[in-house]
């Protein structure tokens, strides 16, 4: 990976985790004691927690994001494959921490609003998959980052293959939950999100035992 990148992506994780901070001491005087910590499908509060938890779970969640993404291809058997997409892997790392600053602001400033909340943060992994999505297929083979099957770790080809099909159907999953998200009531919105990600998954799961057998017998 380009250093600059390396770098630059480190500043910019960091400078949104400071962010976080500092929306999290701005805030926290005016918040009420409690704040809602889970939300049922139809928008009820579910459970409460104290507003401490509250502002510091997602700059925790944020930090651990940017350590445990620097750790993993340190530790992976095949890391010399992250220098082949360092870019991608940096830039869905930054993605990953943008995501958390966003759902610590909504939590904090639309607690009450809980549709708010549920469309935002849909939307958002929404946008995750479609980021995810467009570049799925510069990722070559690692052993914690992708599209992990038996079979694409078997064969290099099938661990191709499936990551370009696979990029196009994260990306038209990432779309359509978007879209979902901004128009359906709240159910059929997580009911779309489920089955669209679940047939994503086993889908791309026969797709490429399919594949190896095709390319092994």
């Amino acid at each position: 990976m380009n250093d600059n990148i390396e770098r630059n992506g480190n500043i910019i994780m960091l400078i949104t985790i400071g962010i976080m901070l500092v929306v999290a001491l701005v805030l926290y005087p005016s918040l009420p004691e409690e704040l809602p910590r889970q939300w049922g499908i139809g928008g009820e509060v579910n459970s409460t927690w104290h507003k401490f938890y509250a502002v510091s779970v997602f700059p925790a969640l944020a930090l651990f994001i940017w350590v445990g993404t620097y750790i993993l291809p340190k530790v992976d058997p095949r890391s010399e494959s992250y220098e082949k997409f360092g870019g991608f892997y940096m830039r869905f790392r930054v993605t990953l921490v943008v995501f958390m600053l966003g759902v610590h602001v909504i939590t904090l400033t639309q607690y009450d609003n809980p549709d708010a909340v549920i469309r935002l943060i849909f939307f958002g992994i929404g946008a995750i998959l479609a980021v995810l999505g467009n570049e799925l297929g510069r990722v070559h083979q690692t052993w914690f980052f992708g599209i992990r099957t038996p079979w694409t770790l078997a064969d290099e080809r099938v661990w191709k293959k499936t990551h370009r099909i696979g990029g196009r159907w994260f990306v038209a999953v990432g779309v359509l939950n978007m879209l979902t998200s901004l128009v359906l009531p709240e159910i059929p919105m997580f009911v779309v999100f489920m089955i669209s990600l679940l047939g994503v998954s086993f889908g791309l799961m026969a797709y490429s035992y399919v594949l190896h057998r095709r390319f092994n017998g």
